[in-house]
């Protein structure tokens, strides 16, 4: 907590200026709200009655729903501004949690509504969210230390919340961890209404989608965002559904994110005084660890090495998400902001949909779904291997000696 403090008291941040502490406070309480009972959703449906394919066709409908929804959220922001959508997104979060809450045992009606109200939430928040986040550090000559601080903000959110859910869980049940994580949501809205001096609402399209794209390493830095996707939906999903089954109990799931966000917490100070010369050499080294830890998973059999995986892959996704997120940022702020925070949803949103497609036509998920995680950050790591072909990592020439 002191190392958040000090970046949230350092007054060079644009993203944390005076003028914004509200809108930030907005943001935790809803990273918050969110972290309390995301990472059980799956588990609720499992306890509810639910088998695994069903709870894998829900996560395949909430992304097929998703994918179209991400570009009329980016159509939306354009019209109305951005402030406006992270406020209706934040509703349909709402009406998520409502549902969630009267969700029965094979209602597959409601199950339907639950994952259109996710999709929803997911573009319209975050597609705003991610484009207030460049306009806010716009023209600030270390992108990477702002995205590493807003990430700081989720792990902060991340080490208390599941532990808060889980203790509710374990001591009470799934409603009053539904009721408190949405009174926390509508909290985190009241402030959107009173800051109201956000130059919120993007400009014109600058860019066609072709000439967005039309150097390489743009599109590069979007496909990487799509592979390490795979991982994440195996990592946040799978990994706690094959935790909970081993080990039957809520307590084993709640401490996965909370061993990731400690150990990517401290780790992404460091991450973020990464200069930009040196981000493809993390973008390396993390997806060959990554990859690697996936395949141990495959191997190795025991319940102490699969936390420590837990810490290794929060260890090592810092020295992907932020690289990867810093080269989308730093460009989506030359070209267009609001495209940029499209392409970025939409294609993290792409490679969730193509893990769930596939594991919603087999029987083995767990299996598959470790060995796509794996496949995927590998050729993440092939997909970067080239870059240190270019002059982006070549030493900088001498210069002569005057004569």
């Amino acid at each position: 907590m002191q190392l958040l403090q000090a970046y949230l008291d350092t007054k060079r941040h644009r993203l944390f200026d005076s003028k914004l502490k509200v809108f930030d406070a907005s943001i935790w309480l809803h990273a918050f709200s969110r972290s309390t009972i995301a990472i059980f959703i799956p588990i609720l449906m499992l306890q509810l009655g639910y088998s695994i394919r069903a709870v894998i066709g829900y996560y395949f409908l909430y992304y097929l729903l998703d994918i179209p929804l991400t570009f009329f959220a980016g159509w939306l922001t354009r019209r109305i501004g951005a402030r406006a959508v992270l406020i209706i997104g934040s509703f349909f979060s709402v009406a998520f949690f409502a549902v969630l809450y009267n969700l029965s045992a094979n209602d597959f009606v409601l199950l339907g509504l639950l994952a259109l109200f996710a999709a929803l939430y997911d573009s319209l928040y975050w597609v705003s969210h991610l484009y207030l986040f460049m306009v806010f550090s716009k023209n600030d000559k270390n992108i990477s230390r702002d995205a590493s601080i807003l990430a700081i903000m989720r792990h902060v959110a991340g080490i208390l919340a599941p532990a808060f859910g889980a203790i509710i869980l374990i001591f009470f049940n799934q409603k009053l961890l539904i009721l408190i994580s949405t009174s926390i949501l509508i909290v985190s809205i009241l402030p959107l209404f009173v800051v109201r001096s956000l130059k919120d609402k993007p400009p014109a399209v600058k860019l066609k989608r072709i000439k967005f794209f039309n150097q390489r390493h743009v599109s590069r830095d979007y496909i990487s965002n799509g592979l390490f996707s795979v991982h994440r939906a195996a990592e946040n999903v799978i990994w706690p559904i094959f935790i909970f089954l081993l080990f039957a109990n809520i307590k084993s799931v709640a401490s996965l994110p909370i061993i990731i966000s400690v150990t990517a917490m401290v780790f992404t100070y460091f991450i973020g005084g990464v200069a930009k010369a040196g981000r493809q050499r993390l973008i390396l080294i993390g997806s060959l660890a990554i990859t690697g830890v996936w395949l141990a998973r495959l191997a190795i059999e025991g319940p102490m090495f699969f936390y420590i995986s837990v810490f290794l892959v929060g260890l090592f996704s810092i020295m992907i998400t932020i690289p990867v997120d810093s080269n989308i940022f730093e460009k989506g702020e030359k070209r267009d902001a609001l495209s940029a925070s499209v392409y970025r949803n939409a294609s993290s949103i792409i490679g969730r949909f193509i893990l769930y497609s596939v594991l919603l036509l087999l029987v083995n998920v767990f299996q598959v779904s470790f060995s796509a995680a794996a496949l995927g950050v590998f050729l993440l790591l092939l997909l970067n291997v080239s870059i240190f072909k270019t002059k982006e990592l070549s030493p900088p020439k001498k210069m002569a000696s005057p004569s």
